[in-house]
């Protein structure tokens, strides 16, 4: 049994151009410190922006997962949940689109696609998004090891 805690990173809490402007407001940002140091601002602002994800973490050895929002890449910000609390594991595919306009007023749409390996509660109340993956097989071969590893019974697959 795997004794430490394992840590997936799942996506930006913010879109493709969001994070784009914050690694823009950064360089701004540390440009504009040379002449006035209230171009800080910008660099934190920009940072925040950037570095903000969403991810999940699971802890083998108590038996728990925390599904966290990390702020500015330093604060994971979560509550954990004993792997108890759920009864079925959900494979599907997550379709996103970012949208953003050009200056000439021209939609441009970035299309996203990948597998998700979720939990869920009885209930379906409580959602957590354990990994994303490129197949289906390596979803499946991830729950798999999730329930060895965490030692789970009486758990479905719901797809």
């Amino acid at each position: 049994m795997d004794t430490g805690i394992t840590d997936h990173k799942i996506e930006k809490s913010l879109g493709p151009s969001s994070v784009f402007a914050g690694y823009s407001l950064a360089v701004f940002g540390i440009i504009g410190s040379y002449f006035s140091l209230a171009a800080l601002i910008l660099v934190i602002s920009g940072l925040f922006l950037a570095l903000t994800y969403e991810g999940t973490r699971i802890d083998y050895k108590l038996r728990r997962i925390k599904n966290y929002t990390c702020l500015a890449g330093l604060l994971k910000a979560g509550k954990w949940y004993s792997i108890d609390d759920f009864t079925k594991f959900r494979i599907y595919k997550s379709n996103r689109t970012y949208k953003t306009y050009s200056r000439a007023n021209i939609p441009q749409n970035l299309k996203v696609t990948d597998i998700r390996l979720m939990l869920l509660n009885n209930s379906g109340s409580l959602k957590i998004t354990v990994n994303r993956f490129d197949t289906f097989e390596a979803a499946r071969n991830e729950m798999s090891d999730l329930i060895r590893k965490l030692q789970i019974k009486n758990l479905q697959e719901w797809t």
